[in-house]
């Protein structure tokens, strides 16, 4: 028996339009899901990336600090512990506070590793200007630079010019302490012995290489004469076997706040800005003017140079 065969299937011009209908919606609605699908990926990633910026944003808000470069008789005078407080708590700023000699200070400067610096050597602030690390600089301040030294004072410089107890000191060969560190105070000395007119070397002639307090007491425990800040000196005198026995106008102490530069991206702008409008403020002024007097007759440790006090020549 001869199987009959089965006839082929005849598909119709309706049917097949209703496949081709089929298949472009299909092919719509695979477009469709992936750019769905490619939406939420966007917008997840959006969001981690605000979410991770967010952090990093809060991070570094946390981890910012202000560093400011100080002169080691700031410190060793208990000044800024007095004044830091008052502009971090106005501000909402924190200040990190690092205690070196100007030198060192103004070498942190170039090196872009401090926002601000607060210096005494006005000649070596000038060449840091005039190279163009400073942004701002600002007097605010100043105290006298004394010569300390054993009551006994053998090398006769009580009540003698710097320039002239130098040179007595050398002549005696009596001890003399140098800080060494090139700091404020060390500058200030070499230019003393410089208009002495003496190349100061010797065994009587001892370097520390520390700073203003360390140094004056080393220079009371050897009985030595020293050049100090006078607020260093009346902070530690009650401790120290020495006296003041010498000052000299010519040579003040004048302190100045200097911004820098932003030249590596790495410096703080806004900051240094703030703390030196707050420095030279009335308010900080004040402080400064009040600083370590007990009675309004006592004789002030620091001049305050915006409040119509005498200003010191500069030295």
């Amino acid at each position: 028996m001869i199987e009959e065969r089965k006839k082929p299937t005849v598909i119709t011009e309706g049917q097949n339009k209703k496949r081709k209908i089929f298949f472009v919606l299909l092919v719509a609605l695979m477009f469709f899901l992936i750019w769905r699908i490619g939406i939420r990926v966007n917008h997840g990633k959006k969001v981690e990336d605000k979410g991770s910026q967010r952090k990093a944003t809060v991070t570094k808000n946390i981890s910012s600090e202000l560093i400011v470069a100080i002169t080691t008789s700031l410190e060793d005078s208990g000044l800024l512990e007095a004044l830091v407080p008052v502009f971090e708590k106005e501000s909402g700023l924190k200040v990190k506070v690092i205690a070196v000699g100007t030198g060192e200070a103004l070498k942190m400067g170039r090196r872009q590793v401090a926002d601000l610096l607060l210096v005494h050597a006005p000649d070596l602030e000038a060449k840091f200007m005039e190279e163009g690390y400073g942004q701002r600089r600002e007097e605010f301040m100043a105290s006298e630079m004394v010569v300390a030294g054993p009551s006994a004072d053998k090398a006769g410089i009580r009540g003698k010019s710097f320039v002239e107890a130098f040179t007595r000191i050398a002549s005696a060969r009596h001890p003399f302490i140098s800080r060494a560190d090139k700091s404020g105070t060390y500058h200030l000395e070499l230019k003393i012995w410089e208009a002495s007119g003496i190349d100061p070397s010797g065994d009587w002639y001892l370097q520390t290489g520390q700073g203003m307090a360390e140094s004056l007491r080393i220079a009371s425990e050897k009985q030595a004469y020293i050049l100090t800040d006078y607020p260093t000196f009346q902070k530690l005198a009650a401790g120290l076997n020495l006296e003041i026995l010498t000052r000299d106008d010519q040579h003040k102490n004048i302190y100045s706040a200097i911004a820098v530069r932003n030249m590596t991206s790495k410096i703080d702008t806004a900051g240094p800005e703030a703390l030196i409008d707050f420095l030279i403020s009335e308010r900080a002024q004040k402080i400064i003017s009040e600083f370590g007097r007990k009675k309004p007759e006592d004789k002030p440790l620091f001049l305050a140079l915006r409040l119509g006090q005498t200003k010191a020549e500069g030295e």
